[in-house]
């Protein structure tokens, strides 16, 4: 009686109980949205959308994994082989990539508080289990990974089982692109949305990019600002709307088509995006508001 309840309280501890189910990552027709943020410096950045899904099984070295393919699509058609993965009966996630010789760690659910885990595709990183916690997720609990990198203090990342990492399916692990980030979106399995990212209202989101010529033309000023914002030589594109992003992509504020000065006056310090929906697409410009 004395070894169970002390079993059970080292569970809590880790923050696991008995009572919760385990929710397996790797299932057929599973499909991840994942945003695709890259700089261009100076003043702008590009977003895209990645879709991930798995269907159909393989075999190497006598082990079986799921096909793994990728589309940049806003309706998928026509999907590029990306890799494969698996989930062993340990809880543990693997990657092989297309042309990989080796299979990669991506996830380990099995992992407690206090724990480290080597995760990565390309150059793996280490991580520490900070905490673990539960969410609901679609009406059902699962436990959600807070984890930390150990030699990079200011890397973050969180796992849920069932869904996989805030980065996104394959991006495990990864400090991200030079210049830019990956971040999950929505997950769904066979048209099913099962996960949503709260921050967002759309599991596709894209910059179109339209002539350079008219975009390097578009300027906008004071850079930094206190309180507004103007532009010059927008005659030669129509404008369709307005709006103001916050640095992780959310719209926080959105303006009349035609407004010449854009008062930003309300917002905190930081860097924020001007997004302007154009007939021929979409700029976007890197601000600073002091």
């Amino acid at each position: 009686m004395k070894t169970t309840v002390i079993a059970i309280f080292c569970l809590i501890l880790a923050g696991k109980t008995f009572s919760q189910d385990y929710y397996p990552l790797i299932m057929e027709d599973n499909t991840w949205n994942v945003l695709c943020v890259t700089f261009n410096p100076p003043f702008d950045n590009y977003y895209s959308t990645v879709t991930y899904k798995l269907s159909g099984d393989t075999t190497f070295n006598s082990l079986t994994y799921k096909k793994t393919y990728s589309s940049w699509e806003e309706i998928p058609e026509n999907w590029i082989l990306y890799g494969f993965m698996r989930e062993d009966t340990d809880k543990q996630v693997w990657l092989k990539t297309e042309f990989a010789t080796q299979e990669s760690l991506m996830y380990d659910f099995s992992v407690a508080v206090a724990d480290s885990v080597l995760v990565g595709q390309q150059a793996p990183v280490n991580l520490l289990v900070d905490s673990i916690t539960t969410v609901t997720i679609n009406g059902t609990e699962r436990y959600k990974y807070w984890l930390s990198g150990i030699e990079d203090m200011d890397y973050h990342e969180s796992w849920i089982e069932g869904i996989g990492s805030d980065k996104g399916i394959v991006w495990s692990g990864s400090a991200g692109l030079t210049g830019g980030w990956y971040e999950l979106l929505c997950l769904s399995n066979n048209g099913e949305q099962i996960f949503m990212n709260p921050a967002y209202d759309f599991c596709y989101l894209s910059t179109v990019k339209i002539d350079e010529n008219i975009t390097e033309s578009i300027h906008i000023y004071p850079i930094p600002t206190s309180n507004s914002l103007k532009f010059n030589n927008i005659n030669n594109v129509e404008i369709v709307s307005i709006s103001i992003l916050d640095f992780s992509g959310r719209k926080i504020k959105e303006f009349r088509p035609n407004s010449e000065v854009l008062d930003i006056s309300s917002l905190t310090s930081g860097i924020y995006f001007l997004k302007m929906n154009t007939e021929k697409g979409e700029i976007l410009m890197k601000f600073i508001k002091n």
